[in-house]
């Protein structure tokens, strides 16, 4: 029963990391825009 509980947790706190990374990496590239108007990625 502990395995199953640290598997979830360890589950849980990769998806938080991954999550917040997502948003940071959403802001600073918002930031960046925001700051250098003329750089925008053009997929």
């Amino acid at each position: 029963m502990e395995s199953v509980l640290l598997m979830v947790l360890l589950v849980v706190i990769i998806l938080i990391r991954f999550i917040l990374w997502s948003c940071l990496s959403a802001y600073i590239d918002y930031k960046l825009s925001q700051r250098f108007p003329g750089t925008k990625k053009e997929d």
